[in-house]
């Protein structure tokens, strides 16, 4: 089956597409409407379905994502669905089904997850990047990558607003997945079983973030941190992803380890690539996620470039209303993107929704008038930024530089856990940290804010009970690359739960932060004493510098990162911990071993 999401008199549902038996066009059904007008045609006294009333599901959630939630159960119904559909098109009265049908040239589809809670992206995961480097010898195969957040999606045919500012602007395709079942500890052998489907994911990038940090670095070599922030920031920015056109069910893929990937340019082949040559494959990929993540319907993997890594443009490439980039994944479809080249013509109509707000996410916030908090709930939280290597011993400590550009990414909102949660450390964890950080809420939509507007798109702050699990490093054979070596004191912080932040935030002017005392204290056997002077970098640089190109939403939390001291933590009992700013609040959280 092919599964999509779609706009039809402003409405978003989630539809199912089906080829028409007699026109050969593509359709795309509302599942709950064309129920309930099968219903209606069979219960007429005349209709040769008399007394055969169809019974699919009845009532059909709105959303792709809630359907999956149903699991098997939607699965089956759906698949009768279209099979009596099909023979229903082709031998009986296909008028009874106008409003539940659509020629699909005729509607608008999204992303088929259009709000992903996990999208995680993974790099360097093809044979590219090594086979043509004599200096590589070893390859670490386990899974490098990075979480996207919502606002870099976009939908076929969303237009991709490439900003002036944006340099070295490329992009390629990739094979994603959609998780089914909700999941933790997922064995390889048996990860197959927890995908609803495939997609096809666009990578895009720019350099903006980049050029600065390498400006600011005044001709120094860039960290791994710097550059991941430069290189991934790209990737992260406002419209640089986009996924589609459907989610095909396995049934209907075969081997997902046997199909063609295409890109093209205004209709000129650029790249072939196979999604063979994959190292690390869709089922590891979900069982490492979820070691340490539980896996949600609606969650999506994409699995790296497998070919040619970013497809650039030259000095005499140009951008018009008919022209654009495509991805096609073999049984999945084909992505289409117009690219609107800002600092060389700008060709939408005054009305084109993207002047609005380029980001799909951003508009449905602004078309419902839910743009600003008055008050913070964790489920509002789509984003969790962490600012890295942000304090004063950073050199002793770790041998990285000081600079005046923050070094920042983000994790899964699942990261997250309130005040007084139970955080259950991961199996696989060995040895655990905790650390004490500050961290804030973003009040408000927040797209290019100086640093002197900064505060007014702040809710409030709070102390973060940050956790850290080093099983991540214990894979890694040496000698490895700075990604993989850097890449596990990234991840240690993204288990389930592993930043505890207080469920009230406190609204403080940023710059009367400077001084305030830190305490944090595991039961009675250790303490960490520590102050906000120990920060480089406040709220205003870092919501200054993440929104030259990236839209932080209300409910986004961002954190100061740590600061030079942290406690071991025993992983073989349950022990309780509680910190707290001074005239901010406290948090406190037991941790189960």
């Amino acid at each position: 089956m092919k599964l999509a999401t779609f706009v039809v008199k402003e409405q978003e549902r989630f539809g199912l597409v089906i080829r028409h038996p007699k026109t050969a066009e593509d359709w795309i059904f509302d599942p709950e409407l064309a129920e309930a007008k099968l219903r209606l045609y069979s219960s007429k006294f005349t209709s040769p379905l008399v007394n055969q009333e169809p019974s699919f599901l009845a009532t059909w959630p709105k959303e792709l994502v809630h359907f999956l939630e149903l699991g098997e159960k939607g699965m089956a119904a759906l698949q009768r669905l279209e099979t009596y559909l099909k023979r229903f098109l082709a031998q009986s009265d296909e008028a009874v089904l106008i409003g539940a049908g659509f020629p699909l040239a005729t509607v608008k589809l999204r992303a088929p997850i259009p709000r992903p809670r996990l999208f995680f992206g993974l790099v360097q995961n093809s044979p590219t990047f090594i086979r043509n480097n004599p200096a590589r010898l070893t390859a670490n195969v386990y899974p490098q990558g990075h979480q996207r957040p919502q606002g870099s999606l976009l939908g076929p045919g969303d237009p991709v607003i490439v900003t002036p500012e944006m340099s070295n602007f490329n992009w390629t395709p990739e094979p994603g997945i959609i998780i089914g079942k909700r999941g933790k500890d997922i064995l390889a052998t048996e990860a197959k079983q927890y995908i609803a489907g495939y997609t096809l994911v666009m990578d895009l990038v720019h350099d903006h973030y980049m050029d600065q940090l390498r400006e600011h670095a005044n001709g120094e070599t860039l960290d791994w941190f710097e550059e991941a922030t430069g290189s991934w920031l790209g990737k992260k920015s406002d419209c640089m992803g986009a996924m589609g056109p459907f989610v095909v069910t396995p049934d209907e893929i075969g081997n997902p380890y046997d199909l063609l990937l295409y890109t093209r340019q205004s209709g000129l082949l650029r790249d072939r690539a196979h999604t063979g040559s994959m190292l690390i494959g869709f089922e590891r990929a979900i069982s490492w996620l979820s070691s340490f993540i539980e896996v949600y319907p609606g969650d999506v993997i994409h699995m790296g470039t497998l070919a040619f890594d970013g497809m650039f443009m030259t000095k005499d490439m140009s951008f018009g209303p008919d022209d654009y980039i495509e991805s096609e994944l073999e049984q999945v479809g084909s992505l289409r993107l117009p690219i609107v080249m800002q600092k060389q013509q700008d060709w939408r109509s005054d009305d084109d929704p993207s002047r609005i707000h380029s980001v799909p996410a951003a508009r449905d916030l602004i078309e419902v008038n839910q743009t600003e908090l008055s008050s913070w709930l964790l489920e509002q939280t789509r984003h969790y930024w962490t600012v890295f290597a942000n304090y004063k011993e950073l050199e002793t400590v770790e041998g990285l530089k000081p600079r005046q550009l923050p070094r920042v990414l983000n994790a899964p909102a699942s990261a997250l856990a309130l005040s007084g949660s139970t955080v259950k450390i991961p199996k696989r964890a060995q040895t655990i940290s905790v650390g004490l950080e500050l961290a804030f809420v973003i009040k408000k939509l927040a797209y290019r804010v100086s640093e002197a507007e900064a505060a007014d798109y702040i809710l409030g702050y709070s102390p973060l009970i940050v956790l850290e699990d080093s099983s991540f490093a214990d894979v890694i054979s040496l000698p490895a690359t700075p990604q993989e070596l850097n890449l596990p004191s990234f991840y240690a912080r993204w288990p389930d739960g592993f930043n505890v932040i207080s469920k009230d935030v406190a609204n403080l002017e940023p710059y009367k932060l400077r001084n305030l005392k830190m305490h944090l204290a595991i039961e009675e056997t250790a303490e960490l004493i520590t102050s906000t002077s120990e920060y480089l970098l406040l709220a205003p640089e870092i919501i200054a510098f993440l929104t030259q190109e990236i839209t932080l939403f209300p409910g986004d939390v961002i954190t100061l990162g740590r600061t030079r001291e942290k406690l071991t933590l025993p992983v073989t009992r349950s022990i309780a911990i509680k910190a707290s700013v001074e005239g901010i609040a406290q948090v406190d959280a037991i941790i189960e071993g």
